[in-house]
């Protein structure tokens, strides 16, 4: 189970509820003119260059359709980044305790690196929270949510 976080650059220098709602179920759709949608296009490789310019450690390999994924050093963190052409979609495990706090910050790094460089905002769909620069204070909010609700998924029929 996996924890993610949508990071994307809106084209009205601002990100709210209902872009987000008309991307998650129009983005996918051909027939929907270039202007309506909410989020610059980007290029998955300028994208995945740039943070190698941060994170020269991270591991790149090919998407589907010219999109790019990029891994942590270290696999037993699960860190992803997988950029395509209106964003990136950063996962991690479901983790609780000290670890998850590490991870995180590792994942607010790129956050706000991305923020400061480019002007992604996030959009964290478990804790339903809309932020145009992620700051410490969230970590401890995502943490707390982590700790709820790792026990619960652990008990669940299949988990």
């Amino acid at each position: 189970m996996e924890y993610l976080i949508h990071l994307v650059v809106p084209k009205a220098g601002r990100l709210t509820p209902a872009m987000l709602e008309w991307a998650f179920a129009h983005s996918g759709d051909p027939t929907q003119p270039e202007t309506f949608h909410p989020f610059r296009r980007l290029k998955p490789r300028s994208l995945a260059l740039l943070l190698l310019k941060l994170d020269r450690t991270l591991i790149a390999e090919p998407g589907e359709g010219g999109d790019v994924i990029l891994h942590y050093p270290i696999r037993d963190l699960g860190i992803r980044l997988y950029l395509h052409d209106r964003g990136v979609v950063l996962t991690f495990p479901l983790m609780n305790s000290l670890l998850a706090r590490i991870v995180l910050g590792i994942c607010y790094v790129y956050i706000r690196y991305l923020y400061d460089q480019a002007g992604f905002w996030s959009y964290d769909p478990q804790l339903n929270v809309i932020s145009y620069a992620d700051d410490y204070q969230s970590i401890d909010e995502t943490a707390a949510l982590l700790d709820a609700l790792l026990p619960r998924m652990l008990n669940a029929p299949g988990g």
